[in-house]
């Protein structure tokens, strides 16, 4: 019957498509309640060839569920016919990894994708659940899903509705979780990661973070960072480093350049991500994660993200007149990227007890920069707590860098052309501390008149 109805309809020109659609959900409930968890129903499934008449059907009713909503129902149920088919029945997962991943010539013609493109939630749990049976406790067939082109377009995908999903309580981002969690286990986030990792893998870096954050130990972390995904955040610090610079680069900053909202959008979502990942294995780092950190790059690229907001994110101090970033575009744009704090976080991290991390970042400049922010900015409330913190760490049994703070002693005074027109004049003592006063041949100035200046 199903082949037979696959074969003899066309639902996009047939005017019955709403009654044929019925008919094939019907026929799809039944071969998913037989095929649950039945392995003796299973085989016989397979015998009489039901799997390609299933896959044919969900082909068939998603490319017009859009159109008729009995051919999204019929899409969802032979969706869950196929993914209990292949429950409990690896011949079956292999076959279809085999002919729908590894051997697929176009990735957009893959049965999992048109699960996942499914607009019906129930349809994109049943492509979720097929991949997540496929792969649990499957070192090959994970990493068949992470190397071949359908299989990297997939489980970005997979990805990409992680980090979209904003319901941490939802069924189906825990599904999504699970799925990623079993690639990352298995080491083979590096795989998707490491030939050009794009701004767009915010989703894979969210489900690290989260991993990060439910997996504190330091054995996992070293296991689970290799050099290749280090070298990967570090590329990705990059882009991020390199977008922010070009939508930064005019002089008056009223313009993006060539950098659309989605790509800064991306870049947002994937640099939170990443500040997390690192700021939670820099945490009590053990040694040997610690030289690949140092190894990576990474630390370059998060003092060269730190001296670019620096730059282009302005100290909001009490005393100032402005209170709020301008309500520009590129104003808005800037309160995407407030994470001087968290990157002054890993700085500091990764510098204790760290002798070669702490010559690095001063050699890099890190350290001036770090001294720089021991100043209020209401912008980024307690930075100077984060600075005096990583400081410590910083300077921490290091004479070199210790001197290098040291030789930073006030030199002399710049004359401020209005206040020297008010009569006042700052000057520089022997031990250091800058003095204001007002000459006494002037009697213009009156104090209480200016208290303001």
């Amino acid at each position: 019957l199903l082949a037979s109805a696959n074969s003899n309809i066309d639902l996009d020109i047939d005017p019955l498509a709403a009654v044929w659609s019925d008919a094939l959900t019907d026929l799809c409930m039944f071969v998913r309640n037989a095929a649950a968890m039945d392995q003796s129903n299973q085989a016989a499934a397979n015998s009489a060839d039901i799997v390609s008449d299933i896959i044919s059907t969900i082909r068939v009713t998603l490319r017009c569920e859009m159109t008729y909503p009995e051919a999204k129902k019929c899409g969802a149920a032979a969706g869950q016919a196929l993914s209990n088919m292949a429950t409990n029945n690896k011949p079956l997962q292999r076959q279809l990894m085999e002919s729908e991943i590894r051997d697929c010539k176009s990735p957009i013609e893959s049965i999992y994708v048109y699960l996942l493109a499914s607009t019906n939630s129930k349809t994109n749990m049943a492509g979720l659940m097929l991949i997540l049976n496929t792969i649990k406790d499957d070192d090959s067939l994970s990493k068949l899903l992470c190397t071949t082109e359908t299989g990297q377009m997939l489980a970005g995908r997979v990805g990409e509705m992680f980090g979209e999903s904003n319901d941490d309580e939802a069924d189906e981002k825990t599904m999504l979780y699970v799925i990623l969690e079993e690639i990352i286990q298995r080491g083979h986030l590096t795989l998707l990661l490491t030939t050009d990792p794009a701004l767009e893998a915010y989703g894979l870096l969210n489900a690290l973070a989260v991993y990060c954050n439910e997996n504190p130990g330091s054995l996992v972390r070293s296991q689970i960072f290799d050099m290749s995904l280090l070298t990967a955040i570090a590329r990705i610090l990059t882009k991020c480093h390199d977008l922010l610079q070009n939508v930064w680069k005019s002089a008056d900053d009223t313009e993006l350049g060539d950098v659309g909202m989605d790509d800064i959008m991306a870049a947002h979502r994937s640099l939170a991500s990443t500040v997390s990942i690192l700021g939670t294995i820099t945490t009590d780092i053990e040694q040997q994660l610690a030289v690949r950190v140092l190894d990576s790059g990474i630390i370059q690229q998060v003092i060269a993200l730190l001296g670019l907001l620096s730059q282009n994110l302005p100290r909001i101090e009490k005393a100032s007149t402005a209170s709020t970033l301008p309500e520009t575009e590129s104003g808005l744009i800037k309160r995407l990227f407030m994470f001087k704090c968290s990157l002054i976080q890993i700085i500091g991290n990764i510098s204790h007890n760290n002798t070669a991390a702490q010559n690095l970042i001063r050699e890099q400049h890190g350290l001036a920069l770090v001294l720089d922010h021991m100043r209020i900015d209401d912008n980024h409330p307690f930075i100077k707590e984060y600075a005096v913190v990583a400081l410590r760490s910083l300077l921490e049994n290091n004479p070199t860098s210790q001197a290098y703070v040291s030789d930073m002693e006030a030199k002399g005074v710049v004359q401020d052309p209005k206040l020297a027109s008010a009569g006042i004049q700052a000057s520089l003592d022997s031990s250091g501390h800058i003095s204001v006063k007002r000459e006494a041949s002037t009697n213009t100035f009156n104090v209480k008149e200016n208290s303001g200046t």
